[in-house]
């Protein structure tokens, strides 16, 4: 193999410190773009963009992910500029140079990070924690004052409905409430600052009594709090509530951590993820395209990625070019109103499944209603 044409990037930022390559490569007069990934110093995931196409296709799709990953902050790493030892802090790295990047007018918001099924019992049974269901809408905070701003997860200006802040215009100047919109309703579960008093360092239960009992008495129209539950038994049968709802999930919350900014083990999500066995019709270029039975024709239900590895990628390769057409098993959130899958993740290559057994009415939706 031959290499056309090859780039190295990386991103250098805060908690990021990320590389990726690009490479075209020729075999046999066909071009393939080949791509690896990860955090710097790490091993790196490796897949394909394009296999085997034209060189003006295959420069087309090398040119569109350089300037992609440019756009978002990557730099190409040259003789004059190479990543530093430790990632500069927020807002002096690699991000920070992105032309036209909206800047922070408030707060970032404390994010969820993942629960293992194995895992699950525990955040149950454990009296620390408290749990809510979690959301399947657009994650804003509002700070209210004259005017009141709306921002996005990343403390970005954001646009919300008028009802949302209307419904927020009775308390005082400075408050700072963390919630989701879905629709017109904006549901709060959380807040940082009542006025001039930041709240932020109390504990998750504290914070919520504060938002339960001192603010949620004058919120009028559309904005909501979210309730709690406490204890097993409570946690228990809200999980299964959810569950049976087709829900998204459920979000546990130690009681006494503080509230902080980006990613955070004190709050946790269990998402109710579905599986399906869909047709692998082709490598799309980025990802596999996926499909599903639908009486006598295909229909088509996004694409696929994560979850693969070299191996598993170059199987499928090799069946694809051999004019197969594999079934493989694939894990999603929920199918979504033209039924498309909902971050998809790879499980497996099923040989022991016929195409015609996967079929369109597997799909699962996920119900967007507040329990």
């Amino acid at each position: 193999m031959a290499t056309h044409a090859s780039i190295e990037l990386f991103f250098q930022e805060g908690t990021s410190d990320k590389v990726y390559t690009a490479a075209i490569v020729e075999d046999g007069g066909a071009y393939t773009v080949q791509v690896r990934w990860g955090r710097r110093g790490s091993t790196l995931n490796s897949g394909n963009k394009a296999v085997r196409v034209p060189l003006a296709q295959a420069q087309k799709t090398y040119d569109r992910l350089v300037a992609e990953k440019t756009s978002k902050g990557y730099q190409p790493i040259t003789e004059e500029v190479k990543p530093a030892a430790v990632a500069p802090k927020e807002g002096e790295g690699s991000g920070s140079r992105v032309q036209g990047r909206r800047p922070k007018v408030g707060p970032a918001a404390q994010l969820l990070e993942p629960l293992d099924e194995s895992e699950l019992a525990r955040f149950l049974d454990d009296d620390a924690v408290l749990a809510q269901q979690k959301l399947d809408g657009v994650r804003v905070l509002v700070t209210v004052g004259s005017p009141s701003v709306a921002t996005n997860r990343d403390g970005q200006a954001t646009s919300v409905p008028g009802a949302v802040l209307e419904g927020l215009s009775y308390l005082p100047d400075g408050t700072i409430v963390d919630g989701e919109v879905i629709g017109a309703a904006y549901w709060l579960f959380d807040v940082l600052a009542i006025g001039a008093r930041d709240v932020r360092s109390l504990g998750y239960e504290a914070r919520f009594r504060l938002l339960d009992e001192e603010l949620a008495p004058g919120l009028e129209g559309d904005t909501r709090v979210l309730p709690v539950a406490v204890g097993s038994k409570a946690k228990r049968a809200l999980a299964e509530q959810l569950r049976a709802s087709h829900a998204e999930g459920v979000v546990f919350k130690q009681r006494k951590a503080p509230y902080e900014s980006g990613r955070r083990s004190t709050q946790r999500k269990f998402k109710f993820v579905k599986s399906a066995d869909v047709v692998v019709l082709s490598n799309a270029g980025n990802a596999y395209l996926m499909a599903v039975h639908d009486g006598g024709a295909l229909f088509e239900v996004g694409k696929v990625f994560a979850g693969t590895t070299n191996e598993s990628r170059r199987v499928l390769d090799a069946r694809l070019g051999e004019g197969d057409r594999p079934v493989i098993e694939v894990r999603y959130l929920y199918a979504t109103d033209d039924e498309q899958l909902y971050q998809p993740v790879f499980v497996r290559i099923r040989d022991d499944k016929p195409a015609e057994d996967c079929l369109r009415a597997q799909l699962r939706k996920t119900s967007r209603a507040v329990l």
